[in-house]
């Protein structure tokens, strides 16, 4: 009787010991998102989660947990089992956040970044009465009629928002700031000469600007969009330190194994260099990200946290 417990001790330790050390992942991984479905970082996420999906062998299921500037997906990922299983799909308003928000309920160190995937372009526009043909003139008659001019966003503290307050720090102008509950809205009254310009994702302003329902004056980045060729960057329209975009980056709980970090970071990295998914992402105007390790990635974040804490503070910028 002694040995048969003791050998239902070795085989019971046996397969206890085996399901610890199951490979990574051994079930479905949850992605969270913190915009709408149908959105530009929705479209982005769900393109990487589709070929993450296959690269890792599991089902990578995209859940939207939308609202306050992605801070609601942010804290139910922080307090997530720090096991892998449970990813945030970052944009750089969690960088915004940090400063924005005087309360978060949690700590922005609660999640870690794995890689950086993707840079989403804007496009500074206007609605074709403004007589503006490029960003110099726009800004040039801002700085002599600012009552005359307004913006709108996708609400304080959006990528959107951010991008015109990088403008205004910079070039020391004063317009008027009109948040809307999302880009869609705040596009739809720039075409309908409501508010004057707007700085929106090329993904969703490219079809405007085509249409001629928008004016392009200059995209962000640092190069030119795949899908606005002909629009001159901000360097390029005579703005040398201007540059700016929505980037997205996977993120994890602290906590979670570096093997782990590891094994995610290396796939999304096989994810973005796949040629399907660079031509999908730049069909719609996004740049996938070459080479972001997590060590690389914590880097950007900093250096993102502390721009947009300058422009924040300078800006005097409260949350709605």
């Amino acid at each position: 009787m002694k040995t048969y417990w003791m050998a239902l001790c070795v085989a019971t330790l046996g397969v206890a010991s085996a399901h610890a050390q199951a490979p990574y992942p051994d079930h479905p991984v949850r992605m969270v998102v913190g915009f709408a479905a149908g959105g530009s970082t929705d479209l982005v996420a769900r393109i990487v989660a589709n070929k993450l999906s296959a690269v890792l062998g599991q089902a990578i299921v995209v859940e939207n947990k939308a609202g306050a500037g992605g801070t609601i997906a942010t804290d139910a990922v922080a307090k997530s089992k720090a096991d892998g299983y449970t990813l945030l799909f970052g944009t750089s308003s969690h960088a915004i956040n940090t400063t924005l928000y005087k309360r978060l309920p949690y700590d922005p160190n609660d999640v870690v970044p794995v890689s950086v995937v993707a840079s989403v372009p804007m496009v500074l526009a206007v609605t074709p009465s403004v007589k503006a043909n490029n960003a110099k003139e726009l800004v040039d008659d801002i700085r002599r009629n600012p009552a005359k001019y307004s913006y709108g966003s996708a609400g304080k503290g959006s990528a959107l928002h951010m991008a015109v307050e990088l403008l205004k720090y910079q070039e020391k102008i004063e317009v008027i700031h009109v948040p809307f509950r999302g880009a869609s809205q705040a596009i739809q009254s720039v075409m309908a000469g409501d508010v004057q310009f707007l700085t929106d994702a090329v993904s969703t302003a490219a079809p405007m600007v085509q249409s001629g329902k928008l004016k392009a004056l200059a995209v962000t980045t640092a190069t030119r969009s795949s899908v606005l060729p002909n629009v001159p960057t901000m360097k390029e329209a005579g703005f040398p330190n201007y540059e700016t975009s929505i980037w997205n980056m996977v993120m994890v709980p602290r906590g979670t194994p570096t093997p782990v970090i590891e094994k995610l970071s290396a796939a999304l990295q096989t994810v973005v260099r796949d040629a399907e998914v660079k031509q999908r992402m730049q069909k719609i105007g996004v740049e996938p990200v070459i080479g972001s390790t997590p060590e690389k990635a914590a880097a950007f974040v900093q250096a993102e946290t502390r721009r947009w804490a300058e422009v924040i503070k300078a800006g005097n910028i409260q949350p709605e």
